[in-house]
């Protein structure tokens, strides 16, 4: 097969892998277009697997740009959030790439995934995500199968259970979050009280782009307060489009053809246990790119 058309077949599985591992679809496709340029360079015979090959230099890359200074993330301003992937209409687009975007883990699960090491994140990525075998991910890794195998349980434990996906999970959670698109609309607070706890807790990632708050804010009675605040400044005619971001329901916030906010939930049980709100622009250029 030649190199076109495995870049092809390859290219979602990479980019995923690299934005699953670094939280930006941006420094994800950078990463990988870095790979496969220098994959060019070598000759055929010195590459016998392909497909191990480019996981291990994307894996190598991504430990490299988390290791480097421009990643640190001590100078961001305000809650950082993992960039938001649309995907909602995956499968229609691209059957390839539904097959990899299909299981991509949530706001939720992608900021637990920022607290395990490099390595960590990558074997529970190959292995809980992409369905790898632990002999297979030593050779991406450089470690044995049976420590591949222990830092996977390592990993997981420290996850925990990722949020259910059943038809029956998904449509119910949908449903919260279309309750919460009314509520937000409509400046119900009789039904924001409904749908948020005292435990709740909203995060807004503006980046220092937009105004947006710089810490997170915990508990229902606060949280609506600032959606009070916050309403006039919203721009007028906006609406909320429900729609299904990292492969879970959320809310898009559109004013004519533009996205200006992307909102996901974490949940529990009949109500919204956190909330994620991200308005850096910087971070929606793929949600408005054909504008």
């Amino acid at each position: 097969m030649d190199r076109g058309t495995l870049y092809n077949e390859l290219k979602p599985l990479l980019v995923s892998l690299a934005y699953h591992t670094m939280g930006s679809i941006a420094e994800a496709e950078d990463i990988v277009h870095d790979v496969f340029l220098s994959w060019e360079e070598k000759p055929p015979h010195q590459v016998r697997d392909p497909k191990a090959y480019l996981c291990k230099m994307v894996h190598n890359r991504c430990v490299d740009y988390i290791r480097s200074p421009r990643r640190d993330r001590e100078t961001y301003v305000g809650p950082w959030l993992p960039e938001p992937i649309d995907t909602t209409y995956v499968q229609e687009y691209d059957p390839m790439e539904s097959i990899v975007w299909k299981e991509s883990l949530s706001t939720a699960g992608l900021l637990l995934l920022q607290q395990l090491s490099a390595t960590e994140r990558i074997v529970f990525l190959l292995h809980e995500v992409f369905h790898y075998r632990f002999d297979e991910i030593a050779e991406i890794v450089d470690k044995s199968t049976v420590n591949c195998r222990q830092i996977f349980h390592r990993a997981k434990k420290s996850l925990g259970n990722l949020p259910e996906r059943s038809p029956e999970v998904i449509e119910k959670k949908a449903a919260l979050a279309e309750r919460f698109a009314e509520a937000l609309m409509t400046a119900n607070i009789e039904l924001l009280i409904e749908l948020l706890s005292s435990e709740t807790v909203l995060y807004q990632d503006g980046g220092g782009k937009v105004k947006a708050a710089l810490r997170p804010i915990k508990g229902s009675d606060l949280i609506i307060r600032f959606f009070i605040a916050v309403a006039p400044e919203f721009p007028p005619g906006y609406r909320c489009v429900t729609c299904e971001i990292n492969g879970m329901p959320g809310i898009r916030l559109v004013i004519g053809e533009m996205t200006f906010a992307v909102v996901t939930f974490d949940y529990l049980q009949n109500q919204l246990s956190n909330v994620y709100v991200v308005m850096n622009p910087e971070k929606l250029t793929h949600f408005n790119k054909d504008i």
